[in-house]
């Protein structure tokens, strides 16, 4: 989401005869895109920001944005004197005039939420892969969260947007396009549901590969089973955030699913999808959680051995309901997040080693060492190739090692 909309803010500068630069030191403004899903990353970006004074003089601009901006605007304007504009995430179509008016010394500060869903901006892009923004803010108000109160409500962009915005990827050379929302599976806009926007979307002329993040358990159905199913473009791989395996914690984290549900879910898409790759996220040492409840995630992970995992410690983020639950000891939480780390690379070390000697189709992404190349399967799973290809090319690959938790293959001969 923020990588997206920092293309955003570029976007909207360039069409204004800014030149995004790589030098710092040549630069005439700073813009720090910040993040408020955890306290570890306010923390990091505010000290990011303190190392801007040096940076600062007159005739330059300090601008921090995002959602640690909309959460701490007022803290930031106090303890950073410097920092001349302060946005929320629905304000960069300003952010031109914005910059104009603090050259001649007008601190800026705007964070009001609106119904913003940037239509027709359309980033430039050079990338093999890229995002499509096609919802934007969260009404799910997990326990948890600090999303919707920094991002706003759920709104979905007009189909016909998203539609152009896809055509300029491709037209730039884009192959891979991942459509971002917070809950993409609630997109709906008029009569189209989301499941309708996958099915025309892979159907647009050069679209070679099309994913989507995040989707809700509560909300992802059949129907958009059977869109990846029956589309060829549309990837075998679904990233649906789990959280927990306990039903109580579930529901302190007011999720609006079970445990048994989630797993009804995943035999769901492993009976029609065979080949599905899943992924999904959880969070060691949630308030209240008590070691047998604790257990029984790391028995979830064992049962579905997901294909990925993005594992968290419990952050408190103020403002939400879970901030008001006692916190369970740090070195609790530490502990159980080790144990969570370990099991899990313990089953991805396992599922790479089932990848040897099958054949997958990879989408080159960059170069690797010793002259190799590295890419992805369909199912987003990284393979690095024994040979230099152009980023953007395609080939038939057969695993023939794997080193840690990386597949490693040779180009199958023929193809």
């Amino acid at each position: 989401m923020n990588k997206k909309d920092s293309e955003i803010i570029a976007a909207v500068l360039t069409q204004s005869g800014y030149v995004q630069v790589s030098d710092e030191d040549t630069a005439d403004v700073f813009i720090v895109n910040t993040c408020s899903v955890r306290e570890h990353a306010e923390q990091r970006a505010l000290g990011f920001i303190a190392g801007l004074k040096h940076w600062k003089h007159a005739r330059r601009v300090v601008a921090v944005v995002g959602c640690m901006a909309k959460r701490l605007a007022h803290d930031i304007a106090t303890r950073f004197p410097f920092v001349d504009i302060i946005l929320g995430p629905d304000a960069y179509r300003k952010i031109v005039t914005f910059v104009e008016d603090s050259l001649h010394g007008t601190r800026i500060l705007e964070t009001e939420l609106t119904d913003e869903t940037y239509c027709g901006i359309y980033a430039s892009s050079t990338a093999v892969t890229d995002f499509v923004s096609i919802m934007r803010g969260c009404d799910n108000y997990c326990s948890y969260c600090v999303v919707p109160y920094v991002r706003g409500h759920a709104r979905s962009r007009p189909f016909d947007d998203i539609c152009q915005e896809v055509e300029n990827l491709v037209q730039h050379g884009v192959k891979d396009i991942t459509l971002l929302g917070q809950n993409v599976n609630e997109y709906c806009h008029g009569e189209v549901s989301f499941a309708g926007l996958l099915r025309s979307v892979a159907t647009i002329p050069g679209v070679f590969r099309l994913r989507f993040l995040t989707s809700h358990p509560k909300d992802l159905n059949n129907e958009i089973i059977n869109a990846v199913k029956k589309c060829d473009t549309l990837c075998e791989w679904f990233h649906i955030p789990m959280q927990s395996g306990s039903n109580r914690i579930l529901q302190l984290m007011n999720r609006c699913y079970t445990r048994e549900r989630y797993l009804n879910l995943v035999a769901r898409i492993r009976q029609a999808i065979p080949c599905a790759t899943i992924t999904t996220d959880l969070i060691a040492g949630f308030p209240g959680e008590t070691e047998d409840e604790f257990f029984e995630t790391l028995d979830l992970m064992n049962t579905v051995r997901f294909d990925d995992a993005y594992l968290y410690r419990y952050s408190v983020r103020e403002g939400t309901k879970a901030s008001q639950y006692p916190s369970l000891p740090e070195t609790v939480v530490k502990r159980r997040l080790q144990e969570m780390i370990m099991l899990h690379g313990k089953i991805m070390v396992e599922k790479a080693h089932e990848m040897y000697g099958k054949e997958y189709e990879i989408l080159i992404e960059a170069p690797a060492k010793n002259n190799a190349s590295r890419g992805k399967t369909r199912g987003n799973k990284d393979v690095v190739v024994h040979e230099h290809l152009n980023p953007g090319s395609v080939a038939n690959v057969i695993i023939n090692d794997v080193r840690g938790r990386t597949a490693i293959g040779t180009i199958k001969k023929g193809a």
